[in-house]
C-alpha cells in the first residue's frame, strides 16, 4: 500500500510539472489563434465587400463605359485582399499548435477555402472587365459609325436648305428636284442604319450586362454558400463560447485542480500510514 502511494504521489508530481510547462504554450497558443481568427475575419469581410460591389443591382443602370470603369476601379481595390491572404497565412504558420492538430481545425479548412475564393473573385473580376472592354471596344465602333452617318444627314439638309431654289429654266430646277429627292432618300437610308445601329448598341449592352451577371452567378454564387459555412466555422470572439485552444487550458485548468486534489489524498493517506 505504501508504495503504491508513493508511486502515485510520483506520477502526481509529473503530471503538476508537464501542466506548468504546457499551460503556457497553451496560452500562447489562443494568442496567436486569436490573432489568426481576426486576420481571417478581416479577409471574410474584404470578400463579402467585393462579392456585394460584383453582384450589385445598382451596376445595372449604368453605362457600359460607367461599368467597365467600376470594375476597373474595383479590380485595382482587390489587390488589398493580397496582404490580407498573406496575414491569414502568416497567422496560420505562427500558430504554436501540432502540425497535426492545426491540419484538422475547422478554422484552418475555412482559411483556405477563404483563399481559394479570394482567388476565384478576383478572376472573376478580370473576366467581367474583359467582357465589358469587348462590349465598350465595340459600342465605341458603333458610335463612330452613328456620328459620320449624322455629318452626312447634317451635310445632306445644309445643300438641301443653303442652296437657293434654281429659277434660271424648268431644267434646272428639275435637275434640282432631282438632287433633293436624291438626298433625301440617302437621309433617310442613314435614319435607317442610325436607328439599326441603336438597336445593335442596346443588344450589345444587354448581352455584356447578362453575360457578366450570369459569370457572377456562376462564379461567385459558392461564395456565400462557403461564408454561411465559415460563420459556422469561424470561432466566435464573445467571452461565451470560448475558442478550441481557451477550451484546452480549461480543461487543463481543471486537470490541475483535480490533481491537487489527488496530491491531497495522498499526503492523507501517508499521513494515515504512518499514524498506523
Amino acid at each position: 500500500m505504501s508504495q503504491q502511494v508513493l508511486e502515485l504521489g510520483r506520477r502526481t508530481e509529473e503530471l503538476q510539472q508537464v501542466i506548468k510547462v504546457q499551460l503556457p504554450n497553451l496560452q500562447d497558443a489562443a494568442k496567436d489563434m486569436k490573432k489568426f481568427e481576426i486576420e481571417l475575419r478581416a479577409l471574410q469581410v474584404a470578400l463579402e465587400q467585393a462579392q456585394a460591389t460584383l453582384t450589385s443591382p445598382e451596376l445595372g443602370h449604368l453605362s457600359l463605359k460607367e461599368q467597365l470603369s467600376h470594375r476597373q476601379h474595383l479590380l485595382s481595390e482587390m489587390e488589398s485582399l493580397k496582404p490580407k491572404v498573406h496575414a491569414v497565412q502568416v497567422c496560420q504558420s505562427a500558430l504554436r499548435i501540432p502540425e497535426e492538430v492545426v491540419t484538422g481545425l475547422p478554422i484552418c479548412h475555412s482559411a483556405l477555402r477563404l483563399q481559394e475564393e479570394a482567388s476565384r473573385l478576383q478572376h472573376t473580376a478580370i473576366q467581367q472587365c474583359n467582357i465589358m472592354q469587348e462590349a465598350v471596344v465595340q459600342y465605341e465602333q458603333y458610335e463612330q459609325e452613328m456620328k459620320h452617318l449624322q455629318q452626312m444627314i447634317e451635310s445632306a439638309h445644309h445643300e438641301i436648305q443653303d442652296k437657293p431654289i434654281a429659277t434660271g429654266s424648268i431644267q434646272e430646277l428639275q435637275v434640282q428636284i432631282s438632287r433633293h429627292e436624291e438626298l433625301a432618300q440617302k437621309i433617310k437610308g442613314y435614319q435607317e442604319q442610325i436607328a439599326s445601329l441603336n438597336s445593335k448598341c442596346k443588344m450589345l449592352t444587354m448581352k455584356a450586362k447578362h453575360a457578366t451577371m450570369l459569370l457572377t452567378v456562376t462564379e461567385v454564387e459558392g461564395l456565400s454558400e462557403g461564408m454561411e459555412e465559415l460563420d459556422s466555422d469561424l470561432l466566435p470572439a464573445h467571452p461565451a463560447h470560448p475558442s478550441v485552444v481557451m477550451m484546452q487550458i480549461q480543461c487543463l485548468f481543471y486537470s490541475c485542480q483535480h490533481v491537487r486534489a489527488n496530491t491531497e489524498k495522498v499526503l492523507n493517506c501517508r499521513n494515515e500510514i504512518k499514524s498506523d
